[in-house]
This record gives structure tokens, sequence and C-alpha cells, in this order.
């Protein structure tokens, strides 16, 4: 930690806590904008500069309205809320860290008339469970067309519960220059993440009722767990460009793009080991104990797979806005990709008396390469009405046939004394399996399935009234041939459809210096053993909101997380992915921290009481997933500045 962070303090101003985000203040002297992947159109962003709820997003659970995790802060999580959950990518086993990962077209690019410094920390915990996470954003523009930057999250939580622990260390290193003809964006993210795994506790009564157990130990630490000393070791490398190169004209003594010419270099490089040198409990966890398995050994588990993605696009466009007849944007792409898998082989048993033998990564390496024609016309400029409308279409290679169309329109109208906005959106979406649901071998896996495309029709509606602080989304989706895991851990597809329906509201209320923020999610499962969900997912802040001497804004409350008891998908480590299981409920139990959240001019700091609820609802049964709790009762505290010179 001290390592990662020398360096750092050498080149950064002080004073330097924060957490990449600008005060309200500073703002106008700063541009941010996010990018589509395939073409690099910018699209205006804002910083999250808010002091409310800074220290709840620090926190796992505050990475979504409601996710089920494994309880430590860099542990794999999954979105109780089924429309926050993305389609799984071509390497599934970095997904359950979609909160942490870092993506080209969810990365914030900037522009700084000055130096931008900021840096944030947070703790939690002793010395023997201590929660760490550093974060820093350094940036500059040399001259008004260039800027440069970096990006660092270093996280390491040791982690409450026996082989718990979770290491990340994330490095963007990005950059921009923008000029009336040409736009190029740089986006470099070397990353790592390891996770101790347990396979959870081995009797929930450790936490759910205490007196049962024959031991009563002092410590979370010495709770039993079902194994120990395995890990997950998941690397990482995204290298993105961006180059538009724009033709137009002067028009009052202006320049005006009339078309663009487009190229978008993407390459990806992901590998993961699982390793334990728990041998015996592992593989008892697994019941490994007979000749059944096709991938028997007597070797310490030790699975390794890879992917790689080579992926060029070519783009022309025609600009919004050039002339009176030019209301819209409109791009046609191609793309081809070129990605490499590889993982471990099988050598067939030649006898018949023995299983086969695994044998050494990467014996098993596959090719595939796809190629997709697209476009996009969009309407961004508009005050009244804007749209946008996208398809592509997989033309030959591992993709072919797949159809990918979606589009979304947005209108503006006045309403008590200022604007409300409708938005309404569809997608349809017909998908190939991922190469890794269709082939997977490993110690304790190994499956070759030939899934069909997956179709899944989308529908939505969102109404947004700021004046009154409240927000409405409606959705609706049908799903065929929905892939998932099984109860044991291997792919399934279910070929009929199941339906997904889900109504969220965001609404908060203000008296006097009196706030209370809610967010509710209700939805429901066409087939609940198949995609099991909680009926209701809340999230709830109650705070008073006052200042000290006119400089320093405090919030001081009490939020809660709470969902309705539903059989959660379990987690297989031995993969990664989160699993159907049908004897646990989880939830109907409410995470609660009291909290003091302040700001002072560019600082931003909080104490957190986390996890309330165990000292006066009984019995406690803090569960996140199946077997994995959260953290116990205890302090977390946290510290941000920005700094710009």
């Amino acid at each position: 930690m001290r390592l990662l962070i020398l360096p750092l303090l050498l080149c950064l101003p002080l004073p330097f806590f924060g957490q990449g985000k600008l005060p309200i203040d500073t703002a106008p002297r700063t541009n941010y904008w996010t990018i589509t992947p395939q073409t690099g159109e910018m699209i205006p962003a804002t910083p999250d500069t808010a002091l409310t709820d800074y220290f709840n997003r620090t926190n796992a659970e505050g990475m979504g309205v409601s996710v089920a995790y494994l309880g430590n802060l860099g542990s794999p999580m999954e979105s109780r809320v089924f429309f926050e959950r993305e389609d799984r990518s071509e390497f599934l086993f970095f997904d359950p860290f979609w909160a942490y990962a870092k993506r080209p077209d969810k990365f914030l690019f900037i522009n700084t008339k000055v130096p931008y410094t900021n840096v944030s920390y947070q703790t939690a915990g002793s010395r023997q469970t201590k929660e760490e996470r550093f974060r820093a954003l350094l940036t500059l523009n040399a001259g008004k067309k260039l800027n440069v930057g970096i990006h660092v999250n270093y996280l390491y939580a040791r982690g409450f519960y026996n082989s718990q622990s979770a290491k990340h260390t994330d490095w963007v290193f990005f950059g921009n220059y923008l000029s009336d003809r040409h736009r190029l964006h740089l986006f470099i993210n070397p990353a790592s993440y390891t996770n101790a795994e347990n396979g959870g506790l081995d009797n929930d009564n450790w936490i759910s009722h205490p007196e049962q157990m024959d031991s009563r130990p002092t410590q979370t630490m010495e709770y039993g767990t079902r194994f120990g000393n395995a890990w997950n070791y998941n690397k990482g490398l995204r290298a993105f460009l961006n180059y538009r190169y724009n033709l137009g004209f002067e028009r009052d003594s202006a320049f005006v793009p009339v078309s663009s010419l487009i190229y978008t270099f993407d390459y990806t490089k992901k590998s993961r080991r699982f390793y334990a040198s728990d041998t015996a409990n592992v593989n008892a966890f697994y019941n490994y104990a007979d000749y059944l398995h096709p991938l028997r050994n007597d070797k310490t588990p030790n699975d390794s797979m890879s992917f790689h993605s080579f992926k060029n696009t070519f783009a022309l466009s025609l600009r919004e806005g050039f002339s009176r007849w030019a209301k819209f944007d409109l791009t046609a792409f191609i793309t081809h990709e070129l990605r490499t898998f590889t993982m471990m082989g099988v050598i067939p048993n030649t006898v018949g008396t023995e299983p086969d033998t695994a044998v050494v990564f990467p014996a098993y390496k596959k090719n595939p390469n796809s190629l997709y024609i697209g476009g996009e016309l969009s309407k961004q400029t508009g005050k009244i009405l804007r749209y946008s409308a996208y398809g592509t279409l997989g033309l030959s290679g591992y993709n072919a046939g797949d159809v990918h169309l979606s589009g979304n329109i947005e209108t503006r109208i006045p309403f008590l004394k200022n604007t409300a906005s409708v938005k309404a959106y569809v997608f349809f979406k017909s998908l190939s399996p991922t190469f890794y649901e269709n082939n997977y071998i490993s110690r304790y896996f190994k499956w070759n399935n030939d899934f069909a495309k997956v179709n899944r029709t989308h529908t939505g509606g969102e109404l947004d009234i700021p004046h009154t602080q409240t927000k409405l989304c409606v959705d609706v989706e049908n799903i065929k041939n929905y892939i998932y895991f099984d109860k044991d851990g291997y792919p399934k597809q279910y070929v009929d459809n199941i339906q997904v329906f889900a109504a969220a509201l965001q609404q908060n209320f203000r008296l006097g210096a009196l706030n209370w923020n809610n967010r509710i999610v209700y939805q429901k499962s066409g087939k609940q053993d198949i995609i099991p969900l909680p009926d209701a997912c809340v999230y709830s802040s109650l705070y008073l909101q006052f200042k000290i001497a006119k400089v320093l804004t405090v919030q001081m409350g009490v939020n809660a997380h709470y969902w309705t008891a539903y059989k959660s998908p379990a987690y297989e480590p031995a993969t990664g992915q989160f699993k159907l299981q049908d004897e646990t409920e989880v939830g109907n139990y409410p995470l609660i921290n009291g909290y003091i959240n302040a700001h002072l001019k560019q600082t931003r700091f909080f104490i957190e009481y986390y996890n309330l609820a165990p000292m006066f609802i009984s019995p406690p049964n803090y569960f996140s997933t199946p077997h994995y709790p959260v953290n116990p009762t205890g302090i977390r505290m946290g510290l941000s500045v920005d700094w710009m010179n």
C-alpha cells in the first residue's frame, strides 16, 4: 500500500484527498463526456459531485439499488434488480466485478483549464480485518486541445471472515486531443483482481443463532467456513483508441463539420486462474471423491483460461446541424473482431478403467472471428425532441446472424415552473451465446453445449420531474432461450419465453432541514425458479442537513437497504458465477447504517456506523448471498478532497 501511494505523493499537489469528482463551484472550468464504443461520439456527462450519499457510494451496497455480494468490499456481486444487469461478456469471469471494472464507454474524459488533482481514501475494521480503498486522479491540459491524465484505484480488504480478502489494482491512462479537424481519445487500463475464496460459512448459525454453536468464538475470523486457502486471480488489459477526422467548411470564422471519417482500435486481454492449496476441503466441497467426473486427479486445483480480442471499426458519419435539412447525425460502421480463447484440455482415456486426464493450460485453443455492420441515427441537440436509433448485424463468423436493434425518444415539457422529461425506449437482441457458455473445461466442471441464440425484446419508459424530485421508470422484457447456471453450477438454456416486469420510483422529500430520499423497485419474474428476483428492493435515507459557521455542510442521519425474502442465487467459487439454489432464502432483514456526512470547501468526509440492525433486531440475519454475511457492526470512515491549481 505504501509503495503504491508514495510515487503518487511525489507528483500530486497537496492537499489531495478526493474521489475523481469536481466540486460544483469548479465545474465551469472543466468539461466531462463519455464516448460511444464504436464511433467515439462524445456525449456530455456530469460528474458525481453530490455530498448526499457520498458515504453510501463507497460501500458495495451503494453500487446499485440493491446488490448481492459476498460481504467484503471488492468481492463478486450481482444486482438484485434484473434491469440493472448487463449481457454476459465474452469473458464472463470478469462480469461479477462489473461495479469495479473500467470501460472506455463508461469512463469520464476531461478537458480542464487548470491542472486537477483528486484523491480519496476510505477505511474500516481493525488491523486484522482492515478494509482500505485509495483512489487518485491527476489530469492536466497542454494547451486547449490536448488533455492527459492518470486514474488509479487500489483496494485491499482483508475481510472479517476466514479466507475472504480482496486486492484490486486498477490503472487508467487516458487522454484526448480535440481540434476542429481532429479528435482523438485514448484509454489504457491494466487491472488485477485477486479474491480469496471460502465457499461461505459452514453453518449460518454462526450469525443467526450463535448460542446454538458448540464453540463461542470472539472474532468473526474464527467462524467456520467450507474451505480456505483458495483464490481467484483475474487480470486484464484494455487498450482503446478512437480517431475522428472531420470534413467541413468555415462559416462566420467558425468551423462547421459536415462529415467524419472514424477509426477505432479496441484490444482486450483477460485471464483467470482458480487455485486452491486446501485440496482436501475443496474436493469435499465439490464431492470430488469418486471416478464419475471426467477430470478426476489428485493434484492441487489449478484452473486457467484466457481471452484475447482485436477489434477494428471503420465508420463514416454525416453530422447534425451543418445545414437546415441536416437535423440528425447519421453514422454507418463496419467492425471486424478476432478472438482467441484458451483453457485446460483433456487427454482422452483409451483404457476405460480410469477417467480422462486434465492437461495443463493452454491445451485448448479456439480463434473465432466475427464481422459486423451497423449504423446509428441520432438527434441530441433539440430543446424539445431528442431521439436515437441504433442497429448491428453479424455478417459472418461466430456471431453471424446476430441482431441488435435499439431506439429511444425523449421530449421535454414545461411542468410546475420547470421542465419535465418523458422518455420511451425499446430494444431487440438476438445474440449468440458466449464461447464459455458453450465450452468449458476445468478440474470440477466440464461442458460442451450448442445453445441457440438468446432473444430479448424490451420496452420501457421514464418520467423525470426535477421540480418534485421524482423519477419513475417502467420496464418489461420478454426473453426466449435464456441461459442461466443451474443448481449444480452448469449453464442451461430455458427454451420457452420468460417475462420480467419492473417499476422503479425515485422520490425525495424535504421539509426544512429534514430530508428523506427513497429508491423503490417492484419487479416480477414470470419464471421465479429460473430468474429468481425479490419482489421489492428499497433504499431509504433520512437525515438532517444544516450548516456550521456558514462553511461546513453537515448531513446527519440513518439509511437502510431492504429487500423481500427470496431464494437468492448462490455463488460458485470454481467458476466465479452466480447459480440457482432452492434451499435458502435471503432477505427480509434490513441493513441499517447511521452516518455523519460533511462538506467543507473542497473536502468531503464521513463517519458511518455500519450494520446497526443486530443491536435491536433479533435474530440477526444479515446475509447478502446464501452463506455469505455482510460485515458485522463497525465504524467506516472516508475523506475526499479536490484540488485545482
